[in-house]
């Protein structure tokens, strides 16, 4: 066999192999395949086969909702006239509350399908009145024992726009057929009695202020000697009792002295007094504080007054005297914290007297007169005593995260022409005025202007006598 033969056979060869990929010698078929792979793999690899399928591309994941959202209760307060308090003034606003809590204060809130809705166009909505003394409007003790959740009481302080009040020991709200959750806190103050009309009392409570001030000085060094005897004997405290428990309560500032005091001497010594041992103080009544409201400026108190609380002036006494309108106005401009209550602390159930926690709005209205701005005057009632009673950071003030007590008005909340329509706490509505029967006949439309009954009274002119 020439070698043109052989050649040919072996060209032959190489192309069947090549061809039919019959693996002649298998360390030569590898290395066949690897090259014809690398030069052409998809060809080679899918020849005769089905193309593999896509893979199923996976569903969206949702954001997970919260657990337990779907069971939210939800409460809308929808196109109000909303007075922050603290914040400015909202027109048109909604107000969306969640679990007994505000969540959104604005203009563009998204409403959930399942709240509760008030269209409240037209309407002011306040936060919920705080009434810094009661009586009869919450149980004295224990809600579970002393509260009434039925009581007409807490209808008629509903009525007036007070949700929450302090009745001397404790802070609550005025929620109706329920006992649950009424307690904001368990406040007492200690009562001092310093007027020029108990000497013997002042003299006391001094002496007792003084004796505790040096046994605390004493444990401050007994303190510091012990880092250096371990065995030092601390000084006796078995004689803190009484009166000396009292001023040791105020010294330690576990609590807070209330005062009720009227006189500019008497406001003098009481601050003299606070600020010579340091201890808290409020101050009720401070009829004559007009005469020198830098004195209370620089003790630091806050003042609890009733705006149309009359004292005359001594004219036996060569100096200014008597109570002013312009009390609330002064003491405020000096920087003072002031809270304003009428001179009753109950609801007069046999009628309107006027002078009673149902006229509370009245009582600011009459601060204003005297000088004070509204703006002040609304603080005055609302978010300022909810301050000096520790609560101001769940009342006193619309606010995102606070509970969500407020009232709903047919108008400016310091007009006698103004009702309260609704009563909202905890998120829940505690007092509708069109369901109650007690004051639905009054205005039932809300007019600002409504007609007079037949019989009415100042009369107008040219009116028939």
């Amino acid at each position: 066999m020439n070698r043109i033969t052989m050649r040919s056979l072996l060209v032959s060869l190489i192309v069947t192999v090549l061809v039919t990929d019959i693996p002649f010698y298998c360390g030569f078929s590898i290395q066949m395949s690897g090259i014809a792979e690398a030069q052409d793999p998809p060809r080679r690899r899918r020849r005769g086969r089905r193309p593999a399928p896509l893979p199923t591309p996976e569903p969206e994941k949702k954001e997970a909702e919260p657990a337990g959202a779907e069971d939210a209760e939800y409460l809308a307060i929808v196109g109000a006239i909303i007075h922050t308090v603290t914040g400015p003034v909202v027109r048109g606003g909604t107000i969306l509350c969640k679990d007994g809590k505000i969540s959104s204060i604005g203009n563009d809130i998204d409403v959930p399908e399942n709240a509760e809705k008030i269209e409240a166009d037209g309407f002011h909505v306040y936060p919920g009145l705080v009434a810094f003394r009661s009586a009869g409007l919450i149980g004295s003790g224990d809600p579970q024992k002393s509260q009434d959740p039925f009581a007409l009481g807490t209808v008629m302080g509903l009525a007036a726009g007070i949700t929450s009040t302090w009745n001397g020991s404790r802070v609550g709200k005025l929620v109706r057929r329920e006992l649950e959750d009424l307690t904001l806190r368990p406040m007492a103050f200690t009562n001092l009695t310093y007027t020029s009309r108990n000497p013997g009392g002042k003299r006391e409570l001094r002496q007792a202020l003084e004796k505790v001030q040096e046994h605390l000085r004493a444990l401050e060094r007994h303190a510091e000697q012990k880092k250096e005897d371990p065995e030092a004997k601390a000084p006796d405290d078995k004689w803190i009792r009484g009166a000396f428990a009292t001023a040791k309560s105020l010294l330690t500032g576990e609590r807070v002295a209330l005062a009720r005091v009227s006189t500019i001497t008497d406001l003098k010594q009481i601050c003299d007094l606070s600020r010579r041992f340091g201890f808290e103080l409020i101050i009720e009544g401070a009829e004559e504080a007009w005469i020198d409201p830098g004195l209370i400026a620089r003790t630091g108190a806050s003042v609890v007054l009733t705006p149309r609380a009359r004292r005359n002036a001594d004219e036996d006494r060569n100096m200014k005297s008597g109570s002013s309108i312009e009390n609330a106005r002064i003491l405020h401009q000096h920087g003072i914290p002031i809270a304003i209550r009428p001179s009753g602390s109950g609801i007069a159930l046999w009628g309107l007297a006027g002078r009673d926690l149902s006229h509370l709005p009245m009582e600011a209205a009459f601060a204003v007169r005297g000088g004070l701005s509204e703006t002040a005057a609304i603080e005055a009632i609302t978010i300022e005593p909810a301050r000096i009673l520790g609560v101001a950071d769940r009342i006193g003030s619309i606010e995102v995260g606070k509970d969500a007590d407020f009232i709903i008005t047919d108008g400016d909340l310091l007009s006698y022409l103004t009702h309260v329509r609704w009563s909202v706490i905890n998120g829940k509505i505690q007092y509708d005025k069109m369901k109650e029967g007690l004051l639905d006949h009054i205005r039932p439309g809300g007019e600002e202007t409504p007609e007079p009954p037949d019989d009415h009274w100042p009369r107008r002119l040219g009116d028939p006598l």
